[in-house]
């Protein structure tokens, strides 16, 4: 990450305006349209040059002065609308919350290894009578025939392990927005295990089915680094990316910590709507900072977003996930729309140490948010002339209520699908 990169928001992206921002700041700005595998933005953006996200008109600049931006945006003839500082972003799962604590506090070393010793472990479960994994029962795939066919989900998250066996013989569209690792591997595991989530089919040892829309265009963006690392950059760039190809829906299963009574981020809110100006829904994880029940914590960026669909997590016994955000800056944005399977998922993983087999369960909101990415592929097949807003509209009206669950932890209820 930049030491001082920073995100801003143009009103318009004129030549007149792009000439101003080229003055103001000395920089020479590059459009995204010029952008491909040979000619990235990680690649380009230094001191000197700046790229313009032309479907999102957000420039990323480096090493500018914050009190010029502070003017600029004071300054009622510059395009300059807002800006932020680029934050950083990781996967919202259990093990990445593990991996923090290791690194910050050593008093917690031996407890902390025990657990990470035990989740690594876990046994996966013997297929049972069913042929469903217990999330898919949940919201009802059994009684759907849609598929998700010919629509493009995109999973912009650690990349993707193309070589696992459930996925030979899908063509797969990527691109890495991250300077030297490729979309097409994945060492960290995140990624492949998301998008095994909405866009799998059935495990390839037993043929127990843990993919819902198994027919779609599955499309990935590696926008978190193999450490499990990722920037607004990255992300900005990937979306822009997504809506320049007419991807149907982003799938964020990523979050990056607010405060109590933090307003969420213009930049987020705008790049949202004209991502659902463009009929491109993005779906993003609650977060998992909660220590539940004593301490719900509030809906990570960019989640908190009004224009970005908020998903929260739940157990196989209808519980809110113990790390699972809540809708507690409801006033200032940042609510739960709706909530689905989050803990002891099991889905597509890359075979690497501590990892027997091509599978693994994981837990977080991360999860749950491919859960209901997959699921409004098999909506936007089902009913082809709804525009996102609408598919949005209905992932929430069909949502079930779940019975002494609140509101502000699971929004209008669990993900269902429609018979």
């Amino acid at each position: 990450m930049a030491k001082n990169r920073y995100i801003v928001l143009l009103d318009n992206q004129n030549e007149k305006s792009i000439r101003n921002v080229e003055k103001g700041f000395s920089v020479s700005v590059t459009s995204s349209e010029y952008l491909s595998k040979d000619n990235r933005s990680f690649n380009i953006i230094d001191n000197n040059n700046a790229v313009l996200y032309k479907n999102l008109g957000v420039v990323v600049v480096d090493d500018v002065d914050e009190e010029q931006l502070t003017r600029s945006v004071a300054d009622s003839k510059s395009p300059v609308v807002y800006f932020e500082k680029e934050r950083e972003f990781f996967p919202a799962d259990e093990i990445t919350l593990i991996n923090d604590l290791k690194a910050s506090v050593d008093q917690l070393k031996n407890k902390i290894l025990e657990l990470e010793n035990f989740m690594q472990k876990k046994p996966i479960p013997k297929p049972v009578v069913t042929d469903l994994e217990w999330g898919l029962k949940a919201i009802g795939i059994g009684d759907t025939q849609f598929s998700g066919k010919g629509i493009d989900v995109c999973i912009l998250d650690t990349g993707f392990d193309v070589l696992h066996p459930d996925f030979a013989g899908r063509t797969i569209e990527g691109k890495s927005f991250i300077e030297g690792e490729e979309w097409d591997k994945d060492p960290n595991g995140h990624g492949t295990h998301c998008a095994g989530i909405a866009c799998g089919n059935v495990r390839s040892d037993t043929g127990k089915r843990y993919g819902i829309a198994n027919d779609c265009n599955l499309k990935i963006g590696k926008v978190l680094a193999n450490s499990g690392k990722g920037t607004t950059s990255s992300i900005i760039d990937a979306i822009d990316w997504a809506i320049t190809k007419k991807f149907r829906i982003v799938s964020l299963s990523l979050a990056s910590p607010v405060k109590l009574n933090e307003k969420p981020s213009v930049l987020f809110e705008t790049v949202g709507n004209r991502a659902l100006d463009n009929n491109c829904l993005i779906i993003a994880a609650a977060g998992n900072e909660s220590k539940r029940p004593e301490l719900p914590a509030p809906v990570s960026a960019p989640a908190n977003s009004l224009s970005i669909m908020a998903v929260a997590a739940i157990d196989n016994q209808m519980r809110i996930a113990r790390f699972s955000n809540a809708g507690i800056n409801a006033a200032t944005g940042g609510n739960i729309n709706v909530c689905a399977p989050g803990v002891d998922v099991l889905s597509s993983y890359p075979k690497k140490s501590g990892n027997s087999g091509d599978y693994a369960l994981l837990s977080g909101t991360s999860m749950a948010t491919p859960h209901v990415s997959g699921l409004a592929a098999l909506y936007m097949e089902q009913f082809p002339g709804l525009n996102a807003r609408e598919i949005w509209e209905l992932l929430e009206s069909k949502a079930k209520p779940i019975e002494s669950l609140k509101y502000r932890d699971i929004g209008k209820g669990l993900i269902q699908v429609i018979r």
